[in-house]
């Protein structure tokens, strides 16, 4: 789908990964450009094959690049590198690619076919965009947060990272628009991705409908997050859980030719009568399914048939797959030869310490 199509990648962590992950995934080549001392990520726990897994997950198939961002020359190395490329991806707090020599301006108009694609907590404009945070603040700023169960320890926390991915997405979707209108134009564009502004895309119909009747979701008790005896989890004989969603009024008849009723006391009895199989196979046509564990994925049938799980990793059937990691600075030399770098150049960026190979 997106083959032929080169990104380089300054990003870190994981927003940005994961965006150039998806490409990946879509058949682009993608180069990542990290510190000559690794990532985070690299040596996070936990680990996959001695390697951090969320680095692991968001950076198979890609080549990396090891230079040392505080070298004189590393901005005049990458404006030079980047003649060879469509994309280039960063997730640097605002003004920290300026501050870097990699001023966006400047590159569109030394490659005006690029597009830069600017993964931020907060967007690069407006008196947060210099802020640094995470993804629970930005799904504090999002609305996200305040609409959670809470007690007196706090608000109950997904265990997703829903602005980190839903900018990865955001991004991703951006920067295949981007290489649309291209096409037509033969012209790039700056991008400009808000973690927060994703997530709030997550919860927008949400947003939109309380703003309309000017009250604040429920925490725990609107329809969709607990305030529904048909819309929640339930547990089984086994100690096993499902969870049942007939919203449908079709699917609620379903539900009660086993239950005779959708009160809550009523379905917790019924489930916990019966072991999760029975459940699953018995209510195939009420929108129930179990609760999976992490280490009940791999073997979980549907996934199975449609090999969703790899060798560890979460695959989809349309994308492209791959399990290479790679090592710190293992292509620098290969990147560098594709950008037209003679060896002589090469080898005297090494010399510098410029760049690093394994």
């Amino acid at each position: 789908m997106l083959n032929g199509i080169k990104i380089l990648d300054l990003s870190r962590l994981l927003p940005g990964p994961a965006c150039t992950s998806f490409l990946r995934s879509m058949g682009a080549q993608v180069d990542r450009v990290e510190s000559h001392k690794g990532q985070l990520t690299r040596v996070l726990p936990p680990k996959k094959d001695g390697v951090g897994a969320f680095y692991a997950a968001n950076n198979r198939g890609k080549r990396s690049l090891a230079i040392n961002f505080r070298h004189p020359d590393s901005a005049k190395l990458l404006i030079r590198l980047l003649a060879g490329y469509d994309v280039l991806v960063e997730g640097f707090k605002p003004g920290t690619l300026e501050a870097m020599g990699l001023v966006p301006a400047a590159l569109q108009e030394r490659y005006p076919k690029l597009i830069i694609a600017r993964i931020s907590g907060f967007g690069q404009t407006g008196p947060w965009a210099s802020r640094v945070g995470h993804d629970i603040n930005y799904i504090g700023l999002s609305g996200i947060l305040a609409a959670q169960k809470n007690d007196e320890t706090g608000y109950s926390l997904p265990s997703a990272q829903v602005a980190d991915i839903s900018g990865a997405m955001t991004g991703a979707m951006a920067i295949c628009a981007a290489l649309v209108e291209r096409s037509r134009t033969q012209i790039g564009r700056v991008i400009d991705i808000s973690l927060t502004e994703s997530a709030m895309l997550m919860f927008g119909s949400t947003i939109t409908g309380h703003l309309s009747s000017q009250q604040n979701p429920n925490p725990g008790q609107e329809t969709l997050t607990g305030g529904s005896s048909f819309y929640g989890t339930y547990q089984c004989s086994d100690q096993k859980w499902i969870s049942v969603a007939p919203l449908e009024p079709k699917f609620q008849q379903v539900l009660l030719r086993v239950a005779g009723s959708l009160d809550r006391g009523t379905l917790t009895a019924l489930f916990l009568s019966k072991p999760q199989a029975h459940w699953v196979k018995v209510l195939t046509d009420a929108c129930v399914a179990p609760v999976l564990h992490v280490s009940d994925l791999p073997e979980h049938p549907q996934h199975k048939a449609r090999q969703t799980i790899a060798n560890g990793f979460v695959e989809l059937p349309f994308f492209h797959r791959t399990e290479q990691v790679p090592k710190l600075g293992e292509h620098s030399m290969d990147i560098l030869r594709d950008g037209g770098f003679s060896a002589d150049e090469i080898n005297s960026y090494c010399m510098k310490k410029l760049i690093v190979v394994p």
